[in-house]
């Protein structure tokens, strides 16, 4: 098994996680997934830098969707050295407001930055289609 093969699927599995967390509302282990330098990047919004913010936005994200949040990656490259990596990735939600559902779907860019403790979101960018 390559270097490059194991870091694809540790970066999996705390997608799988991420995933999971968003499921079950759980804000603490959302925000858990991002480094504490990290980034949301969100058309139309301030960028949104480290734990208390991320966890803001997460929150918002969460409520508005209400269930209906998904994402998944559609590739992932691990840089040489396998420090970074780089994912691509989709996402949808429906919202609801005055009697009527809006469907919101688009890509996004994860950049991972392995640390000690794992693979962390150094930068998470959202672009709405």
């Amino acid at each position: 098994m390559t270097a490059t093969h194991t870091e694809d699927s540790a970066i999996r599995a705390v997608i799988g996680n991420w995933v999971s967390a968003v499921a079950a509302n759980d804000i603490a282990a959302i925000t858990e997934v991002y480094a504490e330098d990290g980034s949301i990047l969100a058309a139309g919004a301030p960028p949104m830098q480290g734990h208390a913010a991320i966890a803001a936005f997460w929150d918002g994200l969460l409520k508005a969707s209400a269930g209906t949040l998904t994402f998944g990656p559609t590739s992932i490259r691990v840089a040489d050295g396998a420090a970074m990596a780089c994912e691509l990735g989709t996402y949808s939600f429906t919202t609801a407001a005055n009697g009527s559902k809006t469907r919101n779907s688009g890509k996004y860019v994860v950049v991972w930055i392995k640390q000690n403790d794992g693979w962390k979101v150094l930068v998470d960018s959202l672009v709405r289609e």
